[in-house]
């Protein structure tokens, strides 16, 4: 049960992520101008919040449940992996020896943490 929530955590976390960036083309979220807050709402901003919410939802479980200092990492870590890996596919971002590297570090830092002693 704790893979298949951590899954779901990693997945609606990601996806919220990209579609929030998606809606962001026509501009922020939140912009001021000539003394008033504007919202810029869109399908795509509704959809990554509401995909938020419930990845907080799963996240406040998560840590009700295991230690802070497994969950926190792990889910972080596979977030950023899934993210990198996404931006580079969907958003054509770069792919640098340095990101890579700093995958390869994170992903073995994930392994130090959950060496059995």
């Amino acid at each position: 049960m704790s893979k298949l929530l951590i899954l779901l955590y990693v997945l609606t976390t990601s996806t919220a992520l990209i579609i929030l960036k998606w809606g962001s083309k026509a501009g922020a979220l939140v912009h001021y101008v000539n003394d008033k807050v504007h919202l810029n709402i869109n399908t795509y901003t509704i959809s990554g919040v509401t995909l938020y919410g419930i990845s907080f939802l799963i996240y406040t479980f998560l840590i009700s449940k295991y230690d802070l200092g497994y969950i926190i990492p792990l889910t972080t870590a596979l977030v950023y992996v899934l993210i990198f890996t996404a931006s580079f596919l969907l958003f054509k971002e770069s792919f640098t020896f340095l990101k890579i590297l700093g995958i390869i570090l994170i992903l073995g830092g994930l392994v130090l943490l959950n060496l059995k002693k």
